[in-house]
């Protein structure tokens, strides 16, 4: 049950959300002091530099260490940095199990659980501050922060990253709570139902079947066929076989030299199993196209065999 991964997730978002109300109820300090610095974000309500305060009030807390530890300060901050990772950890989990092996960065899981943090405490060093604002802005224009990223879904995630920071260092616990939890969740969905994986087809204003059937694919015509016998025979295992198809299709395209659909058929347990006749180019090693093709598992690839008809691709 463990490895299940919804099982995970549910277990992880609830356990949190028992020790934040047990801690809650045993230390209701905790939140008289986090509702105190949710309001001083109301402060500065104009713009006029005299309104603005300190990052913390300082008010009767006597000077020197006794200021730095007050709780005043330090619950706050802590709050905030400890619900910025913790709500943005199930997120760094669900990139990197949805993610296919060839697209996945590890640099970038990494900076999604270190974002919120960073965002969180800049948040609270210019939060009722209107010249510590603009004096963060100028800073960045300066640094000029760039990074490059493959596909917009990881642009998402970062935005995601960089909304819980906000969140948690306004003490929006709730909203940071929510907001990964339904992140989590259509993502997952999105992934599991592999979205929009093929068009839909509209006459007029209806939607009409496809008019190719699942499981059935184009195969090679009969020209681009080798007048020899096949290389060999690759059969992949698959959940949905049409998507499936289209997936191996790419991967041969660009490793095989010829290849055509050869069979489709089905498993007791439902699965389809899909079979491919390969004319090996003779530079391509057979087991680099099956580890390529156990690359695309996001298409529903739960297995794929190779069985070799001639010694090698001439």
């Amino acid at each position: 049950m463990l490895r299940n991964i919804i099982v995970r997730l549910v277990i992880y978002y609830a356990a949190w959300l028992l020790a934040l109300s047990g801690l809650f109820h045993l230390y209701p300090e905790i939140l008289y002091y986090v509702a105190q610095e949710r309001e001083r974000i109301f402060i500065a309500k104009g713009l006029d530099p005299g309104t603005d305060t300190v990052p913390f009030p300082l008010g009767d807390i006597q000077d020197g260490v006794a200021r730095l530890v007050h709780p005043a300060h330090t619950i706050p901050v802590m709050v905030a940095m400890v619900l910025a990772f913790a709500v943005t950890l199930p997120i760094a989990w669900v990139y990197r199990w949805t993610r296919p092996r060839k697209k996945y960065n590890q640099s970038f899981a990494q900076t999604l659980l270190v974002v919120p943090i960073s965002i969180a405490l800049v948040v609270f060093l210019v939060k009722g501050s209107l010249a510590l604002a603009f004096s963060l802005a100028g800073i960045v224009a300066a640094v000029r922060f760039r990074t490059s990223l493959d596909e917009p879904i990881d642009a998402v995630y970062m935005f995601m990253a960089i909304g819980i920071g906000l969140a948690a260092g306004t003490q929006l616990t709730t909203v940071a709570y929510l907001a990964s939890l339904s992140f989590v969740a259509v993502s997952l969905a999105v992934w599991r139902l592999d979205f929009g994986a093929k068009p839909a087809v509209l006459s007029g204003w209806r939607i009409v079947p496809d008019k190719e059937e699942e499981g059935v694919g184009t195969a090679a015509s009969e020209s681009t066929v080798p007048g020899r016998p096949r290389d060999a025979r690759i059969e992949v295992h698959a959940r949905k076989a049409n998507a499936a198809r289209k997936a191996v299709a790419l991967v041969l395209d660009s490793s095989a030299r010829h290849w055509q659909l050869a069979d489709v058929a089905r498993n007791p347990d439902g699965t389809a199993v899909v079979a491919f006749d390969v004319w090996l180019k003779q530079s391509v090693d057979p087991g680099s196209i099956v580890r390529d093709i156990e690359g695309v598992r996001k298409k529903g690839i739960d297995k794929v065999q190779i069985q070799r008809d001639t010694p090698a691709a001439g």
